[in-house]
């Protein structure tokens, strides 16, 4: 992978995200000593791996640990092979989400050459919690329960790249030109920020207990260890991983509103939009998902960090949504799009459940509690009481994301409408 300054002098190559689709594998290599010792080893002409994940991101494990990059910015030089591996009998909804949930649950994992290396030369197989780039990425898929490989926790790229489960998609990389290098130049580069980020939180979590790998080994840390619950919120604080969401925000408010976005014509906004519908196809979104497991951790736990990282989540699943809002909207107004109508989780189905467990877990679990209790689906889904009928939550009310409608009896709309959550029939 090659910075600016080399794609402006030619000969540099980039992902091309016109064909690529989230769960693609992509592997590559470099012209760095340890990328030639492994491609050498193996007998290959690639080195590194990694997984499409969204439009324009890709996840992999490096000398940094386990973190997203833009694909956008990673160059690669024109001798370089570049190959991009998609599953032969497709994917399915479920087992992307199982594959984006691990690999994205492995954000900041630091990596292990002494287990890389073994892999390719051969030794104990005794295997950490320590990640490289493909032991990520046959783990993830070992996850959806795809077996790429016979040994997902010790397998080289070569390995992957041998799969009878993948098949090559064509026209995976497109030449960089000079003006598009240029634009990058000076630009913030947002993924690193938040990658060094997380490295300073989650490195000074591991002073504390070297065994934290992940977010979540730190929240099973704190949970027997409150009394480092200042100092892992100082760590937030001073790494700036609870502010870096302004910086994209400064860059592109035209993202978050509608007027600025029809002020800049274009079809690179058309495609920008639709890019931003294509994203939410792919299962539940991280924001959404993150923001229902503090809001769990948070009723448990009288444990600040929790609150915190909360905050963080319902900010980042409301610019989302307003995000998602405006491309919609930009969508609609430009008859790119046929105006949508509103639509309502009925409540205590299947679609309702699944949506609210990620959004708000605890309610979730009493909804079940009251109809386990009740013996039926027909009951508030607050107290078990009957009669009960449909309500959604007013326009202005509305969560950034998740699910607004409730079955409810009357008192409880009552109390809801009390408390300032104004339900209205469905």
């Amino acid at each position: 992978m090659n910075t600016t300054a080399e794609a402006k002098q030619g000969g540099l190559k980039r992902l091309n995200d016109a064909v690529l689709v989230p769960g693609d594998i992509v592997l590559t290599t470099t012209t760095a000593a340890i990328s030639k010792i492994i491609r050498v080893a193996t007998h290959s002409d690639i080195s590194h791996a990694m997984v499409y994940v969204e439009d324009r991101s890709v996840i992999d494990a490096t000398g940094e640990g386990v973190h997203a990059r833009n694909t956008q910015r990673l160059f690669f030089k024109e001798e370089c092979s570049v190959h991009v591996l998609r599953l032969q009998a497709g994917i399915s909804d479920t087992q992307l989400a199982a594959i984006r949930t691990y690999i994205r649950g492995h954000i900041g994992t630091q990596y292990s050459a002494k287990e890389a290396m073994l892999t390719v030369l051969g030794g104990t197989r005794e295997w950490s919690k320590k990640q490289f780039c493909s032991r990520l990425v046959a783990q993830a898929f070992s996850s959806a329960g795809i077996q790429l490989v016979s040994d997902p926790n010790f397998c080289s790229p070569v390995d992957l790249k041998s799969s009878p489960l993948l098949v090559s998609v064509p026209s995976a990389t497109v030449m960089v030109m000079a003006d598009e290098a240029a634009s990058w130049e000076g630009r913030e580069d947002v993924p690193q920020r938040m990658r060094d980020a997380t490295n300073a939180v989650l490195g000074g979590a591991r002073e504390k207990n070297p065994d934290i790998q992940t977010f979540d080994d730190l929240h099973h840390h704190l949970v027997s260890h409150p009394e480092h619950d200042d100092d892992f919120c100082r760590l937030l604080e001073t790494s700036d991983y609870l502010s870096i969401w302004k910086i994209e925000l400064d860059k592109n408010p035209w993202q978050y509103d509608l007027a600025l976005m029809s002020a800049a014509s274009g079809h690179q906004i058309e495609e920008y939009c639709w890019s931003v519908l294509e994203n939410e196809e792919g299962g539940p979104n991280r924001y959404f998902a993150n923001r229902g497991g503090y809001m769990l951790f948070s009723r448990q736990y009288d444990i600040r960090f929790f609150r915190v990282m909360l905050a963080l989540y319902e900010h980042l699943a409301a610019l989302h949504r307003q995000r998602v809002d405006v491309a919609t909207k930009w969508l609609e107004e430009n008859g790119c799009l046929a105006r949508q109508a509103s639509s309502h989780f009925t409540p205590h189905t299947i679609e309702w459940f699944a949506a609210l467990e990620q959004w708000d877990p605890p309610k979730a679990m009493m909804a079940r509690m009251a109809i386990e209790l009740a013996g039926r689906p027909d009951v508030c889904s607050i107290c078990g009481d009957d009669p009960a009928c449909d309500y959604c939550l007013e326009e202005e009310c509305r969560p950034a994301g998740g699910v607004d409608t409730l079955r409810l009896c009357d008192d409880c709309v009552q109390i809801r409408r009390m408390s300032g959550e104004l339900f209205i029939p469905l």
